[in-house]
């Protein structure tokens, strides 16, 4: 390894290398459903301490101008002077990547694994060194910064300072191995190997200038896929959605390979649809546009990330939305119906407020197009039950107060909203109205028109359900109401509202019976009731079986 800027040997002014390997975008924790922005990861925490020594740390999306990525990916591994690899969602490929760098290298390979992940590490990673970091999911907050560049910055300054040492001490003497393989296959030696070109690494821009890179400072080798992903994003921001999708399917075009990062497939979705939403300057919207333009989105989805059998929360939301989307549009209630299986699936995932506070309205509103009464009212329950589980999730995030209260008012409100919505859902009213007065503190003019409109969507949908199902059937002994605690939450209570129905179906029909024979007995005669079931009060009913029999003399 040579000198870095820092060694003892000013003359030196060869810059180290540190290839960094890491998903990009957001990505999923598996094991605790969790989505985390790795993008911030790198900018916030890596870089920052690589800059502290001066060493050029680059991902493979970074140094992508041209050709292969995977081609990128293997030359780097073998001549980075450091690879850092970040373990956190327990990436494939980082473990695959990371496999290939011990197998080259015996040394200057560091890990790094967001501190929740440390209680699943594998087994044969379970002994190494690996740096913990705090990650907020969106972001890596300010005081976290501060903890953990300084703890990475030092590890670094050791690797080099020891190096140093080495060289002036001892050149003949092997460095310390950090690879499982070269401490444990004694007499191992690494691989040979001799580029036929030579390949820079990307361009190293001081942390002082690199805003303006981001805002379209073009690099001297090309664009990289890190500034295209940039730039889309970018235009994503400023609902600049047709440029958005040119920009997201050049960089699939970029990756050069035949199924891209599922977090660019969900992005390309993603704008796709948003761009059918776009008004024209009446404020109309197009809706033969806006359904073709979700059809394609959910084609993108099918074609890149399986949405059928995927377990991945973020394709599952938003195929959720473009189903829910759909169904508002065209009244299919097919799609009203896909929609809920894959929010469902994403909230049992990820157990988030977003995918749960929407397959709740949607089972709301299933539950009134349901002709069985009897499933109408389990639907209505059932999310209810979701509701409670949503307005639990929330709650717990509120009572995080250190990191709740970092989050901005813009993020803020949909968590106030969320929580207020399930609370409307489940009749707290009262808890309902004391949030108002927060969601006014903190809601943007967009934030607050949206959650009106849903208010209105899902009491519209409250009120008709009543209407369908009287409220008195959803009680339980003690006279709570169903709304406030879900019917599949008590088996007792299940029990008594069937039992209860039952009774009230026997009389009804024994009743008209016994009218008829009473006005019309020439034509009647004497009519009979049976009831096939003993109900009993409290014990619980699989099935009511009843006959209506006409005897005649």
């Amino acid at each position: 390894m040579a000198k870095s800027a820092t060694a003892t040997d000013p003359s030196n002014d060869k810059q180290l290398t540190c290839f960094v390997v890491t998903g990009f975008g957001t990505k999923t924790d598996f094991s605790t459903g969790r989505v985390l922005n790795l993008d911030k990861t790198y900018e916030q925490i890596i870089q920052p301490a690589f800059d502290q020594v001066n060493v050029n740390a680059f991902r493979a999306i970074d140094a992508n101008t041209a050709g292969d990525i995977d081609s990128i990916m293997y030359h780097w591994l073998y001549e980075a002077d450091i690879v850092i690899a970040d373990l956190s969602t327990l990436n494939a490929n980082v473990f695959y990547e990371l496999g290939v760098r011990h197998a080259q290298k015996p040394n200057t390979t560091i890990l790094i694994a967001e501190m929740v992940l440390m209680r699943s590490i594998p087994f044969d990673l379970s002994h190494f060194v690996i740096l913990a970091y705090n990650h907020g999911g969106d972001e890596i907050s300010g005081d976290e910064q501060e903890r953990f560049v300084p703890i990475l910055g030092g590890t670094l300054k050791k690797i080099l300072v020891a190096e140093e040492e080495r060289l002036a001490t001892a050149p003949d003497s092997l460095r310390e191995s950090d690879s499982p393989i070269y401490k444990t296959l004694h007499g191992v030696t690494p691989p040979a190997y001799t580029p036929t070109s030579h390949i820079a690494p990307p361009r190293y821009i001081p942390p002082d200038k690199r805003d303006k890179k981001a805002e379209g400072e073009e690099e001297e080798e090309g664009e990289s896929l890190a500034s295209i992903i940039d730039a889309a994003e970018k235009a994503k921001r400023n609902k600049e959605f047709k440029e958005s999708i040119e920009l997201f399917q050049k960089a699939i075009e970029r990756q050069g390979q035949e199924k891209p990062d599922i977090f660019l497939a969900q992005r390309l979705a993603l704008v796709t649809y948003k761009a059918g939403e776009e008004k024209d300057a009446g404020g109309n919207l197009d809706k033969d546009k806006a359904i073709d333009a979700l059809l394609e989105a959910e084609e993108i989805l099918k074609k890149y990330c399986a949405p059928k059998t995927t377990t991945d929360p973020e394709t599952l939301g938003l195929s959720g939305a473009i189903n829910k989307r759909l169904y508002t549009l065209t009244d299919d209630t097919e799609y009203l119906d896909r929609s809920i299986d894959f929010y469902e699936r994403g909230f049992y995932v990820k157990q988030d407020y977003y995918n749960g506070i929407n397959v709740a309205f949607m089972y709301t509103m299933k539950a009134n197009f349901e002709e069985n009464r009897f499933q109408a009212i389990v639907y209505y329950g059932h999310a209810n039950m979701i509701r409670k589980k949503v307005a639990d999730i929330v709650q717990e995030m509120v009572d995080d107060e250190e990191g709740f209260g970092k989050m901005p008012d813009s993020e803020k409100q949909w968590v106030y909203m969320t929580q207020a919505e399930a609370y409307q859902g489940m009749g707290r009213e009262k808890d309902a109205q004391r949030l108002a007065k927060v969601i006014e503190k903190v809601a943007t003019d967009f934030g607050m028109d949206s959650f009106q409109g849903q208010q209105k969507k899902l009491q519209d949908a409250i009120d008709e359900f009543n209407q369908r199902v009287r409220p008195e059937d959803l009680s339980s002994p003690a006279g709570t109401a169903a709304a406030e605690v879900p019917p599949s939450d008590s088996v007792e209570a299940e029990t008594a509202d069937l039992a209860a129905i039952a009774v009230e179906t026997v009389d009804a029909v024994s009743q008209a019976v016994e009218t008829r024979v009473a006005t019309e007995p020439a034509v009647y005669g004497q009519g009979a009731i049976v009831v096939n079931a003993d109900i009993v009060k409290g014990k619980p009913i699989k099935s009511v079986e009843v006959n209506c029999k006409i005897e005649y003399v």
